[in-house]
C-alpha cells in the first residue's frame, strides 16, 4: 500500500497528542481503530511486526500518536475501501479534533 502523505492539520492533532494527556475515551476509539484492522485484515507498510489486536489489547498513552498517524493514513487511503475501518479512523480523528 502506498504511504499516504499527512497533511498540516493531521501533523498538529498528532502534535497535540504528544503534548497533552489523551483520555479513556480517545483510548478506547484508539482500540476500537486497531480491533476493526485487525478484523478487515488491513496491512500497511512500516508498521511494527506487532499485530493490530495486540496493540489494542497493549495500549498506552504514548501509543495514541502512532495510531493516530494511521487512521490518517487508514482515512486518506484509496486502497482501504472497508467503511467499518474507514468510519473507525474517522471517529478517532473527531475524537483527538474535540480534545
Amino acid at each position: 500500500m502506498k504511504q499516504v502523505p499527512l497533511d498540516e492539520n493531521a501533523k498538529s492533532l498528532i502534535k497535540k497528542c504528544e503534548d497533552n494527556e489523551v483520555d479513556t475515551s480517545t483510548m478506547g476509539a484508539c482500540q476500537v481503530l486497531l480491533e476493526e484492522m485487525d478484523r478487515g485484515n488491513v496491512v500497511l507498510k512500516d508498521e511494527p511486526g506487532e499485530s493490530y489486536i495486540q496493540m489494542a489489547q497493549n495500549i498506552k498513552k504514548e501509543d495514541v500518536p502512532q495510531v493516530l498517524r494511521i487512521a490518517f493514513i487508514v482515512r486518506d487511503s484509496g486502497d482501504i475501501t472497508d467503511t467499518d475501518v474507514k468510519n473507525a479512523a474517522a471517529r478517532l480523528i473527531r475524537a483527538i479534533e474535540m480534545f
